[in-house]
């Protein structure tokens, strides 16, 4: 692995902090306006506030607004808990190697590995500007002060602020500090739903694919694909002979010899190339504790023979298996590939089968019913030659209409959190390789490819920060909005059903059931990590 960008950042930000401190002993940060928080540099005007302002003149629409944000922010408030909790139940289910890391937690551009360097610092400003700006606004609509206003640097700027007076907004009513906190984190829900439609219908609406032919969507672990140096985005044309125009024609193919080497013709970043591949279905994912595993197959080991019959594709590997009863001895023909020779091995391996309904017992009881029939279960998933395929088609479509088919509210759950998982799938940010695969057309198709992908990519990526920022924003935990928002919610309703509580004793209350809510989101977050570590 190559340290030298971690290296370099390392010492970046070491010179950063060194600067920072260096001026900050010196007097020139308080001479310049400037503040500094750890590491970050806040740069604090009473200059702007003539514009939120202006912005907030049409309090009539400011106040509607308001309205509707607490209805989000209390929506997606009641979905995030929800989240939470489920997930909270499935981390015995989660192996430890797959929970996911602090990392991963963190939304922020160069340490979440998710995210982009770039496009995550483009969503994260945007983010941050309007989730100020639509506070300070609303504090504007409610007659209250705005302090200052500023921005944020560590070495580039990160993004703005708006500062109110917070002794005004401690003071005032509950219904215009609630109008406050909800402001922020739903003027990113709408940002992100804005930015997602431009994404969707603007820019992936006018791409249609360069050609037809399927595209690998994921190569498998020490698969003859791998090792032939096939990758992501690589679109096939042509195996051992046979056109490959389709999907079908794809999935149709069999190999009569498994492990004979084969020509494949594809398209790479707009070349054509050719590799020689060995034959044969392979294993991409295998489950612990089922027979594969204990029989000794490995992810990337390619069939041969399953109990005396060649193993062609998925369809004869079926018919093998329906012939077969659980707790059966078969022996299974193996390829391996050896990287210290450089040449594929054969293994004899024997296989005492397992139970597929069993199986489906623990992971989709509605998949069995007194009728089915109890087979000879591998426990393993697989790919010819170890490609997963897909046609540009459909994967354009997902980007076109994540949403197509959805007929209820549990479709459009699960296909917010599939859009939402682009990056996961290498669907985002499209970028070469996988951009050659597409041309832009009609009025967008006049932008340089280059400038058309990267506006595209930026839209994504502002509509996920902006997501991501709404959705954390709105947990009932203080210090954020939600947290502040609970707390005044709260407040209204022992107010209402304790009327001849004192002013102390409705505190108290409050402050107690607003902390258990904290500490209940915090603890929910953290199991996240260590759940599946200690389970």
């Amino acid at each position: 692995m190559d340290y030298t960008p971690y290296i370099i950042l390392i010492a970046v930000l070491v010179a950063w902090i060194a600067l920072v401190i260096y001026i900050k002993k010196k007097g020139i940060l308080s001479k310049r306006g400037l503040s500094t928080y750890g590491p970050l540099l806040m740069l604090r005007t009473t200059g702007g506030k003539r514009l939120i302002d202006r912005l907030a003149k049409p309090k009539r629409f400011w106040l509607s607004f308001a309205t509707v944000a607490k209805v989000i922010c209390l929506l997606v408030g009641i979905f995030i808990m929800a989240l939470l909790v489920w997930e909270a139940t499935i981390v015995n289910q989660i192996p430890a190697d797959r929970a996911p890391s602090p990392q991963m937690i963190l939304g922020i551009p160069g340490i979440n590995p998710v995210i982009p360097v770039v496009y995550g610092i483009i969503g994260l400003v945007v983010g941050i500007v309007v989730h100020e700006f639509a506070h300070g606004i609303l504090t504007r609509v409610g007659n209250l002060k705005v302090k200052t206003l500023g921005v944020v640097l560590l070495i580039v700027p990160l993004g703005a602020f708006v500062e109110p007076d917070e002794e005004d907004i401690v003071k005032t009513d509950r219904k215009r500090r609630m109008n406050i906190y909800a402001a922020g984190p739903a003027m990113n829900i709408v940002v992100a739903a804005i930015c997602a439609m431009l994404f969707c219908v603007a820019f992936m609406g006018s791409v249609t694919p360069v050609r037809e032919n399927p595209v690998v969507t994921g190569v498998g672990s020490n698969s003859p694909a791998s090792v032939a140096g096939l990758n992501f985005a690589s679109q096939i044309t042509e195996i051992n002979g046979a056109s490959i125009r389709s999907l079908t024609d794809f999935t149709n193919l069999s190999a009569p010899t498994p492990g004979q080497m084969v020509s494949v013709s594809y398209y790479y970043s707009g070349e054509a190339k050719t590799a020689p591949v060995a034959d044969g279905l392979t294993l991409v994912s295998i489950v612990s504790g089922l027979a594969a595993d204990t029989s000794g197959m490995k992810v990337g080991m390619t069939f041969v023979r399953l109990n005396g019959t060649i193993v062609g594709n998925q369809v004869g590997l079926e018919a093998i298996l329906n012939q077969t009863r659980p707790g059966q001895i078969v022996n299974a023909t193996m390829l391996s590939y050896d990287s210290v020779s450089q040449s594929y091995v054969t293994q004899n391996l024997t296989v005492t089968l397992s139970s597929r309904t069993h199986y489906l017992m623990q992971v989709s009881p509605s998949l069995v019913s007194s009728t089915t029939k109890d087979i000879g279960f591998l426990g393993v998933n697989t790919a010819y030659m170890g490609l997963v395929m897909n046609s540009p088609n459909a994967l354009i479509h997902r980007l076109q209409n994540p949403y197509a088919g959805v007929s209820d509210a549990g479709g459009f759950i699960g296909d917010t959190l599939l859009f939402i998982a682009l990056p996961f799938q290498g669907l985002a940010p499209v970028e070469s390789p996988l951009a050659s695969l597409f041309t832009a057309g009609g009025i967008l198709g006049a932008l340089p490819g280059g400038l058309f992908w990267f506006v595209a990519n930026s839209l994504y990526w502002i509509f996920w920060i902006n997501l991501m920022l709404g959705m954390t924003n709105v947990l009932p935990a203080v210090p954020l909005d939600g947290g502040y928002l609970f707390r005044d919610a709260i407040d209204g309703i022992v107010t209402k059903f304790k009327k001849n509580a004192t002013d102390q004793e409705r505190q108290k209350i409050v402050a107690a059931l607003t902390y258990l809510l904290a500490i209940t989101v915090f603890f929910l977050i953290i199991w996240q990590l260590i759940g599946p570590r200690l389970l």
